[in-house]
C-alpha cells in the first residue's frame, strides 16, 4: 500500500490529528483506495472536510477510513506514492484520476451555490462551463461567500485537476460585481473584456452577429460583436468575441 501504518476510521476523531504537514489516502467500506492527498496542515484540512462534509468534492463522501502519514514534503510526496501506486495497480485511485474536458459529474458530485450556511441558491455546477454559465446569473453573495472559503479553487483543482486555473482563482481577492468579472474572465468567458483606456474587466451592453464576405473556397465568417461601456471610466468600445465559419 501506498501508505503504511494504522488504519482509521472516518469520523470527527479525525479532526484531532495533529497539525503537521503530510499526506493522507482515503478508502471506502471496501478498505478500496479512493483519493491520495497531502496537505500542509492535516488537522485544518480534515476539520475543513467534516465541517463540510466534504462539500467542494462531494465523490470523497465514500470515503470510511483513512491513513496519515506526516512528511515535509507533501506534494513531492504525493507524485512519489501515485506514481508507486500506478506501478503496483495499473492506475492511479479514482479520485486523483482528472475528469475529460467537457465531462459532467454525477449529481452528488457537483458544485452547488449558497449565499450563506443553510441559505441554498438552488443552482448548481457540473462541470466548468456549468460554472461559468451559472457564475453568470447567481446573486454576487454567493459567489463572495465561495470564494471567501475557497470553495471553487478546491472544487477545480480536485474534481477537474485544473491546479493552474485553481491557483489563479485561489488568489482573487476582488469583491462585488469585479468579482464575477475576473472569475468569468478566468473561465474563459470572450464576453469579458478589458476596457482599452483603463483594462477594467467589462461585460457587454449589447452583442450581434454580422456575416462576412465569401472567401475564394466558398466560405465566410459569421462575427460576434459585442458593444461595451466600461464601469470605471465609461468609455464605450467594440470587440469582435466570436468568429464562426458559415456556408456561404
Amino acid at each position: 500500500m501506498p501508505i503504511q501504518g494504522k488504519l482509521y476510521l472516518w469520523g470527527e476523531r479525525a479532526k484531532g490529528v495533529p497539525e503537521e504537514t503530510g499526506v493522507y489516502a482515503f478508502y471506502d467500506k471496501n478498505r478500496v483506495i479512493l483519493y491520495l492527498g497531502g496537505s500542509s496542515n492535516l488537522r485544518e484540512t480534515f476539520t475543513r472536510y467534516l465541517e463540510t462534509n466534504f462539500s467542494d468534492d462531494p465523490r470523497k463522501r465514500e470515503t470510511v477510513y483513512y491513513r496519515r502519514m506526516d512528511t515535509m514534503n507533501w506534494d513531492e510526496t504525493v507524485k512519489n506514492l501515485l506514481d508507486e501506486y500506478k506501478q503496483d495497480c495499473g492506475d492511479i485511485p479514482k479520485l486523483n484520476i482528472p475528469l475529460k474536458q467537457g465531462e459532467k459529474v454525477t449529481p452528488e458530485w457537483g458544485f452547488y451555490f449558497y449565499e450563506a450556511f443553510n441559505k441554498p441558491v438552488f443552482e448548481a455546477a457540473f462541470n466548468l462551463d456549468d460554472l461559468k454559465k451559472k457564475m453568470v446569473k447567481v446573486p454576487v453573495a454567493s459567489l463572495e461567500f465561495h470564494q471567501n472559503r475557497g470553495d471553487f479553487a478546491r472544487w477545480i483543482h480536485e474534481v477537474f485537476k485544473e491546479t493552474q486555473l485553481a491557483e489563479r482563482i485561489a488568489n482573487m481577492s476582488s469583491t462585488g460585481e469585479a468579482l464575477r468579472l475576473e472569475l468569468l474572465n478566468a473561465l474563459g468567458n470572450p464576453e469579458v473584456v478589458e476596457c482599452p483606456e483603463c483594462e477594467t474587466l467589462s461585460k457587454p451592453t449589447k452583442t450581434w452577429q454580422m456575416a462576412g464576405r465569401p472567401s475564394k473556397a466558398g466560405e465566410r465568417l459569421q462575427l460576434t460583436i459585442a458593444l461595451y461601456k466600461c464601469g470605471n471610466c465609461d468609455k464605450r468600445f467594440r470587440k469582435v468575441i466570436k468568429k464562426e465559419k458559415i456556408k456561404a
